[in-house]
């Protein structure tokens, strides 16, 4: 394990939101046309697939990760290797796809398992309520279910911040799925609070971009993306260096 990452399990360490979102704007910069035009294209494919019948969820779980995984390996060759690739780059996502279908499914399980308790709370209040007013079930709703949802939705944040990282230690540093994930939730709970508010920060910048006629996101979501990566940089180290490849290893052999 290198003495970088050694000493971020160990005392935690500084998460630099200014830095990760210049360092993001410069990886975005070198690149835009092409960051911007792939943008138009991920939305454009995202809605046709949706508008097909039954094929939403596989988008979900299969379309669209290796699509967002596009982002970060043009980011990772600018930012590492100092070169512009070619547009086909974005497209490369599919080629771990397995890596990254696995981690949304298991993502998609956890959250459904998460709101299970509020969807049966609500169904047994209407079911034992059916012949009550509808003001008596709203209340008996927010007198149980509802609290249900608000510790549900918090155990989703929870995750859903932690596992920020899984793909991109799973691609870039060779992990399976499972793995990848349990090291990105090692890593990032040593500091889990500013890497929400992190994710916060991009979520808005990339929000932001719909005020403009929802225009705007071409710009702001590529940047969201590039942000994030080089947190990961910053964070979990070079992916293409071997001390960084070795202490991935050791974590992973640990869990």
């Amino acid at each position: 394990m290198s003495q970088k990452l050694q000493n971020n399990l160990a005392n935690g360490y500084e998460v630099k939101i200014g830095d990760y979102i210049s360092r993001g704007y410069e990886i975005f910069k070198e690149n835009m046309g092409a960051y911007i035009g792939y943008t138009v294209l991920y939305f454009l494919i995202t809605m046709v697939v949706n508008f097909i019948p039954f094929l939403n969820i596989i988008s979900s779980l299969v379309i669209s990760p290796c699509l967002v995984f596009g982002f970060h390996l043009v980011s990772k060759q600018i930012s590492q290797d100092n070169t512009i690739p070619p547009f086909n780059t974005f497209f490369n996502g599919f080629s771990s796809a397995g890596k990254l279908i696995v981690i949304a499914l298991i993502t998609m399980v956890v959250f459904l398992i998460c709101m299970l308790p509020f969807l049966i709370s609500v169904g047994v209040s209407i079911f034992t309520l059916r012949d009550s007013s509808s003001a008596e079930i709203f209340s008996a709703v927010l007198a149980g279910p509802l609290p249900i949802l608000g510790l549900g939705l918090l155990v989703m944040a929870y995750f859903g911040v932690s596992w920020t990282f899984s793909s991109l230690v799973a691609v870039f540093h060779n992990k399976e799925s499972w793995a990848a994930m349990e090291i990105s939730r090692k890593v990032v709970g040593k500091n889990w609070f500013m890497i929400f508010v992190f994710l916060f920060v991009v979520g808005v910048i990339v929000g932001a971009g719909m005020l403009v006629l929802g225009v705007g996101i071409i710009f702001t979501l590529p940047l969201g993306m590039c942000s994030l990566y080089a947190a990961f940089e910053d964070i979990f180290g070079s992916p293409d260096d071997g001390k960084v490849v070795d202490e991935i290893n050791q974590i992973g052999e640990g869990i």
